[in-house]
């Protein structure tokens, strides 16, 4: 009896849920126009928004960089230790720091500065993107006689006020907020799998993110590989002096010895005896001081050659590039839901409210 008494409630639960949602139902149809009202109202924006909305053109980049492991770099030790150099071994390049150099300020300006010629116009791709986005214009009406702001000179350090305002203004605007990473004109990511990373750029003109592109990968990659081998480099410079200059010496031993030899050919006195021994042994010395600077010379170039990140470009953007944009049909489909949604909710929600309030 217990069960049956059961069902019956499961079965009169059910039934006044589908006579509540009937109710529902008939008091939307009732007030049609309420939904019809928000489907217009939403749809108009929807309508709006797809004929002024302005295409982008992504151009985008996708290359690798060279992570060799394992066994180069026990054979590479086994070389190196031969000449105290064990230490010297390929690490894995850490992709997460390079997309964290790509949003760097010091990477994106130097990529801001590149001039470029759009519209047969040679100027800074930062004055570009001022002028294409209208971003030198004050828009406030404080400044209405101000003339548009262009940058005249890539020195940062002689940066006035204004110049270093515009230029953080333009990085940010770049880069996107932390929080909208949709909104940054540049981009970059990488797939774990493969490690192919990629650099994409959109903006509003097409030939300025192909160039933005470009140059930002450019930037980027030379930036890297210049920090990544900094120490290699300052390492061989060392060497590379100090066997320039222990040849240097050499040479001049040598014409010493040589100039000694053509003037004293018959030595018969003990003293020019010690002279040219003495010249000789130095000339020895130096030979062999020149042999050791030359081997670890060649130990450092090798060092650095190995150390040196390979960064290959997989594919770049060319022109033509495909605009994206917007779709009438999902704008107006967008706009149908999300009207009668609202309209939906009101108007059941008007009537709920009243229920609860005669209760």
């Amino acid at each position: 009896m217990e069960e049956k008494q059961i069902v019956h409630e499961d079965e009169a639960s059910l039934r006044d849920l589908v006579i509540k949602f009937r109710e529902y139902a008939l008091e939307s149809i009732r007030y049609w126009f309420i939904p019809a009202f928000f489907v217009v109202l939403v749809s108009g924006y929807e309508l709006y928004k797809y004929y002024t909305y302005e295409p982008v053109y992504p151009a985008q980049i996708t290359f690798s960089v060279d992570e060799d492991e394992g066994g180069g770099a026990s054979g590479l030790s086994s070389v190196l230790g031969q000449f105290g150099l064990a230490g010297v071994r390929p690490t894995r390049y850490n992709l997460d720091k390079i997309l964290e150099l790509s949003k760097s300020r010091r990477v994106v300006q130097q990529t801001l500065f590149v001039k470029i010629t759009i519209d047969g116009k040679e100027d800074f791709l930062a004055n570009h993107l001022l002028q294409i986005y209208g971003l030198n214009i004050d828009h406030s009406g404080k400044s209405k006689n101000e003339p548009p702001f262009y940058f005249t000179n890539d020195s940062f350090p002689v940066f006035n006020l204004k110049e270093n305002e515009e230029l953080l203004m333009l990085y940010n605007f770049v880069i996107g907020p932390p929080d909208q990473p949709k909104k940054a004109l540049l981009s970059a990511t990488y797939n774990e799998d493969t490690n192919i990373m990629s650099l994409s750029a959109s903006t509003t003109n097409e030939t300025l993110s192909l160039e933005l592109a470009k140059h930002m990968f450019e930037s980027l990659s030379n930036y890297y590989v210049n920090k990544a081998i900094e120490k290699q480099v300052k390492t061989f410079r060392i060497v590379r002096e100090k066997r320039d200059s222990v040849l240097t010496v050499l040479k001049s031993v040598e014409y010493q010895l040589a100039n000694f030899k053509d003037t004293h050919r018959n030595l018969l006195m003990k003293t020019d005896q010690v002279n040219e021994l003495r010249l000789q042994r130095e000339l020895t010395a130096l030979a062999a001081m020149y042999a050791e600077v030359l081997k670890n010379t060649e130990v450092a170039d090798f060092a650095l050659r190995n150390k040196t990140p390979f960064i290959q470009v997989i594919d770049s953007p060319i022109l033509p590039i495909a605009p994206v944009q917007l779709s009438l049909l999902r704008q107006l489909l967008i706009g149908l839901i999300f009207g009668f949604a609202i309209g939906v909710a009101l108007v059941t929600g008007r009537k709920f409210y009243k229920e609860n309030m005669a209760s």
